[in-house]
């Protein structure tokens, strides 16, 4: 298995920390830096490769990786990252998703056991739903039936539609589906847009199970007040985690 991290985003939102920074390089509690941790946790777990999509400030996440001497990584560095949605930036990594694959955002901070248990259960294709969570306004929600997840967008608050984060495992067959539905919309010009915009499109004809982060963590940290929440919200579930895992 590997570990595509889409990671070729501005993050704006982030002020003027973003002005020198990539985003994954913001620091939480514990010393380290998103990209570091969610590093250190998939490798805890077992994966050896990944490939990290990049843009601004690409030197940050080499120089991050050197701590992992043990882990191969693939950058793949997306040149017109602020004309672009990260929807190209899969497409340009393509070449490389050869194997089944966890997908995830570059500012996601979740907790070891979230990692265990999705790569631990029996589902071979699953994506994180809450299904107690309020509905965010303006981040992702999943249609969710029967347990299957059904499209995946920002715009939509139905009574089937639950908080979603973006953390999927895929085997290779319903990567490679994903994928060639991506190259569908970049040849057609269609580079702005999300790569979940491409995956709702045969969504219906895949059977990617909703995984509930209800008893774990996982959240996104988009600007300076998320920063500051997750950091915090971050350290009990790491407490418990400790006790569990005794690497």
């Amino acid at each position: 298995m590997k570990v595509v991290i889409f990671n070729s985003g501005l993050g704006n939102r982030m002020g003027e920390f973003t002005k020198h920074n990539h985003k994954s390089m913001a620091v939480l509690k514990n010393g380290e830096t998103i990209f570091h941790r969610q590093l250190r946790l998939l490798s805890a777990e077992g994966i050896k490769d990944f490939i990290i999509t990049t843009g601004p400030f690409e030197e940050q996440l080499k120089k991050e990786v050197a701590a992992f001497p043990d882990l191969n990584f693939t950058f793949v560095r997306n040149d017109i990252y602020d004309k672009t949605n990260y929807i190209y930036s899969m497409y340009l990594a393509r070449e490389h998703m050869d194997d089944d694959l966890i997908f995830l955002h570059g500012d996601l901070v979740f907790n070891r056991k979230l990692v265990h248990d999705v790569l631990a259960c029996d589902d071979k294709n699953t994506a994180t739903v809450n299904f107690k969570k309020a509905l965010p306004e303006k981040d992702f929600k999943g249609r969710v039936k029967d347990g299957k997840v059904l499209e995946v967008s920002i715009k939509i608050f139905d009574e089937d539609c639950f908080a979603f984060q973006p953390f999927y495992k895929m085997d290779k067959a319903t990567a490679a589906a994903w994928m060639a539905k991506v190259v569908e919309f970049i040849e057609k010009g269609e580079d702005k847009c999300y790569a979940e915009n491409a995956l709702n499109e045969i969504f219906a004809d895949l059977n990617v199970r909703a995984f509930s982060y209800e008893d774990y963590y996982i959240d996104e940290i988009d600007n300076l007040d998320d920063h500051a929440r997750v950091t915090a919200e971050i350290l009990p579930f790491d407490e418990a985690d400790s006790h569990l895992f005794k690497d």
